[in-house]
């Protein structure tokens, strides 16, 4: 079989899958990317998903605008801001693709990334991440706290060929993509998800472009619910921590009380500890806030697991041309007299 062919004969289609909230301004250029793309790529065919995560600036208007004839592509709306995995996710399940690469909407990869990308998936790999050597935003507390969050991520959750790195876009086979539209999980990290997949992985390196216009909606408050909901999903290093932490307070605490009651028997005087106790009383609470409250993290979690809400709710897909399957398939249906 030619790696630019599927099993049916036909040109293998690769869907871009572009989550979008509030990112008009970049709209037009990311169908202009889109058509870049595929002119670099005349062998396969493309389509673009965009997912609209509940604009309130016409972002779906936008995009439909600038698309025109020759562009295949599917322009869906959530009914409101489900978060970025979650419009991956809903991204995903609209994908006809033999493949399925993520971009950002506000074009801060190369054209140049994209075609290793897609060379390591014709080389037979399921899963391409994509990592960043440069940072077009190298400084700052949210860059500081994704760097350490990926790093001790990868050392503590049950998915080891999690970059350590951290992921910026991952290109996904079609066989990955059907497992992860299988998955149900409320709070995801739709990244961690298609590292616990397995299949063949690789990893690509590149510099992230600046954007060219507005700023990135993605707040440090949605990185803090990603950290809680990565650990939640594959780790259960929380538990452990506050295990080993709790049994270290307990070994601090009787080796105070050991020491006080010997300085009282030798010195003849009565035990004087109401400072430690106190610190003791308030260190320990603490403790035990904090274990409550990591294990109220995975119970809500799993409660909300149990409920099964969807993960996002469509308002409208929009479906602009047809893939060359679906002409193929059209002009061999037989008409009806």
């Amino acid at each position: 079989m030619s790696p630019s062919t599927n099993g049916t004969g036909h040109r293998k289609l690769v869907t871009l899958i572009a989550p979008a909230f509030n990112e008009a301004e970049n709209a037009a250029g990311l169908v202009g990317f889109f058509r870049e793309i595929r002119t670099a790529h005349p062998d396969l065919d493309f389509e673009l998903v965009v997912v609209d995560d509940g604009s309130s600036d016409g972002t779906t208007q936008v995009v439909l605008d600038a698309l025109g004839e020759g562009d295949v592509a599917r322009v869906a709306s959530l009914s409101r801001n489900f978060g970025s995995h979650a419009a991956i996710t809903a991204g995903l399940a609209l994908s006809r693709g033999d493949c399925a690469l993520t971009l950002s909407t506000d074009l801060q990869e190369p054209l140049e990334a994209i075609g290793r990308f897609l060379a390591e998936w014709r080389a037979g790999n399921d899963i391409v991440w994509g990592v960043r050597d440069t940072r077009a935003v190298p400084k700052g507390l949210g860059n500081a706290m994704s760097r350490w969050f990926s790093s001790v991520f990868q050392r503590m959750s049950s998915i080891p060929n999690y970059p350590k790195e951290g992921p910026s876009q991952i290109l996904v086979s079609r066989r990955v993509i059907d497992q992860v539209n299988q998955m149900p999980e409320a709070n995801r990290n739709v990244f961690g998800i298609f590292a616990w997949v397995g299949f063949t992985q690789t990893t690509i390196r590149f510099e992230q472009l600046p954007r060219p216009a507005g700023k990135s909606k993605w707040t440090n408050k949605k990185k803090i619910r990603l950290v809680v909901d990565s650990f939640v999903e594959f780790s259960a290093a929380p538990f452990l921590i506050a295990f080993l932490l709790g049994l270290t307070i307990i070994g601090l605490g009787v080796t105070g009380l050991l020491a006080t009651l010997i300085v009282a028997l030798v010195s003849l005087s009565a035990p004087v500890g109401w400072l430690v106790v106190l610190s003791s009383v308030f260190l320990l609470g603490g403790l035990n806030l904090a274990a409550l409250g990591g294990f109220g993290e995975y119970l809500w979690r799993a409660g909300d697991d149990a409920r099964r809400r969807p993960v996002y709710i469509l308002q409208g897909v929009h479906d602009v041309g047809t893939t060359a399957a679906e002409t193929t398939t059209r002009a061999a249906a037989p008409s009806a007299n």
